[in-house]
């Protein structure tokens, strides 16, 4: 049997100032980094920015905490690309810390810093210290629940049972993968607890305080006829099996560069024995392993994105952290130092791509960056052309424009809004802008002028449009062999 008590002296390099100076100079370096970055927002930052601007208890395909902390930052710091992302990299240096008093209460300091390490330098929070998803809020309430239930193991406190349920709510008002944190901790109870260390009664405050929470957002789905719970049910939907075997190494492969290829490998090897060592690591192998094979079954059913499974990896670097302080194999050490060594690498990699806005060294043919690029630029030819043109709104063919335009367009005086439209052609909506913007339900007047922005030229196949005319072409150079081509057309609204 395995004795987790710490027996190492604390390094220098493990010296307490100097693990938090680390952790407080990475954070900085990425803010700073995020500020100097040409790279603009992705499609779904874009729209969950445009979501902030009109708060809510729920959006089309997110609850709604990813807004509502846009809207936090950017009424602070104004509505540049760095002040919608700048939470990001405050919320994995949030995490890194809790990860570290949580792991300190339960197996000793030196593991703990070495949990605060391995998160802060996992390519996961490097790549998402420069981007603001929904997984960022997910993570840190997560986090938080794993670490109240690591405590409420050793105390039983109604107190502490009121902050999981909190945890836990708030986590599902950020992602509704919050509900894998649910069924697998329940999954654990009756596996290795059956009310010994939680008791029916707290099981039964946590899951009240947490609808108490996520109320809300069920509320708000009730009145939208469900339309966020229906989203996320499609896009697990498995009625349709496509049973892709490379569907699901891909799957794999992206896992390599969540949490690192070395210490996802180790993480593996590890995470086995932890299911029968003793209760606390027994709850942490099952809030990460069960997630990572449920997800790779997903992708061989149907498909699954590589940060389905990323919530795994909070209690992943808890477990390593603590093998790695009492192991007494010479190898796991070893292999420890080279993967987390590998992913500081990559998050220096990582630092500078978002600072620069380039992949160098590396030579692509194809620059991967090049999606998140010169929409700005296009905006301000789009913006003279609809003042020239003295139109009534834009049309935009599908979401991947109409969400970065609207932010170019709108971000600092909202000149655009209400203006802006998308030409759908599906008769139930698939998005949240065929839902709420679409110009088949938009009201216009006989004759009135518009302008259609689309990446097709000769593009006359609209109804209830006539007189199509080409009135300008905008490019930019993506690439040294590559543009981004719009054609701008004027058109009239015929009833």
């Amino acid at each position: 049997m395995i004795s987790f008590q710490n027996k190492i002296h604390n390094s220098f390099f493990l010296n307490n100032s100097l693990i938090l100076l680390i952790l407080i100079l990475v954070t900085i370096a990425r803010i700073i980094a995020l500020v100097l970055s040409p790279i603009e927002l992705s499609v779904d930052e874009a729209q969950y920015w445009h979501w902030s601007q009109n708060l809510q208890m729920g959006y089309f395909t997110k609850p709604p905490m990813i807004a509502w902390i846009i809207a936090f930052s950017t009424n602070i710091f104004g509505q540049e690309e760095w002040a919608a992302r700048i939470c990001s990299p405050i919320i994995h240096f949030l995490i890194s810390i809790t990860i570290w008093i949580g792991t300190y209460s339960t197996f000793g300091n030196k593991s703990a810093k070495i949990a605060a390490l391995i998160w802060i330098f996992t390519p996961a929070a490097s790549l998402g210290s420069f981007i603001i998803s929904s997984d960022t809020p997910l993570l840190l309430f997560w986090t938080f629940a794993l670490v109240i239930s690591l405590t409420l193991l050793k105390k039983n406190n109604v107190l502490l049972s009121l902050c999981l349920g909190l945890a836990i709510g708030l986590a599902f008002l950020s992602k509704y993968a919050a509900l894998y944190f649910i069924i697998f901790f329940f999954l654990w109870w009756t596996i290795y607890d059956r009310g010994k260390a939680f008791k029916a009664n707290n099981l039964i405050l946590i899951f009240f305080t947490c609808l108490i929470i996520a109320s809300g957002n069920l509320y708000w789905n009730y009145v939208n006829d469900f339309v966020t719970l229906n989203h996320t049910v499609s896009n697990a939907d498995l009625s349709i099996i496509t049973l892709n075997l490379n569907n699901m190494i891909e799957f794999l492969a992206s896992q390599l560069l969540v949490f690192g290829p070395i210490l996802l490998l180790l993480f593996l090897f590890l995470v086995f024995e932890s299911f029968y060592i003793n209760k606390t690591l027994s709850l942490l192998a099952m809030l990460s392993l069960p997630i990572i094979i449920l997800i790779t079954i997903q992708s061989y059913l149907k498909i699954a994105n590589a940060n389905w499974a990323i919530t795994a990896y909070i209690a992943a670097s808890i477990i390593l952290s603590s093998f790695v302080v009492i192991n007494k194999r010479k190898y796991i050490r070893f292999l420890f130092k080279i993967g987390l060594t590998t992913n500081v690498i990559l998050s220096i990699f990582i630092l500078s791509v978002s600072a620069t806005g380039s992949i160098y060294p590396l030579e692509l043919k194809s620059n991967p960056l090049r999606k998140n690029i010169g929409f700005e630029s296009q905006s301000i030819v789009i913006g003279n052309i609809y003042e020239n043109e003295k139109v009534s709104a834009i049309l935009f063919q599908n979401r991947s424009d109409i969400t970065r335009f609207n932010y170019y367009l709108n971000r600092f005086d909202n000149k655009f809004k209400g203006k802006i439209f998308i030409l759908n052609k599906n008769l139930h909506p698939s998005n949240y802008y065929e839902k709420n913007y679409s110009f088949n339900h938009a009201l216009f007047k006989e004759d009135e002028k518009v302008l259609i922005l689309s990446q097709n030229i000769n593009d006359n196949t609209y109804t209830n449009l006539s007189n199509l005319e080409l009135v300008n072409k905008i490019s930019f150079k993506t690439g040294k062999n590559s543009d981004r081509n719009y054609y701008v057309y004027r058109a009239y609204i015929v009833k």
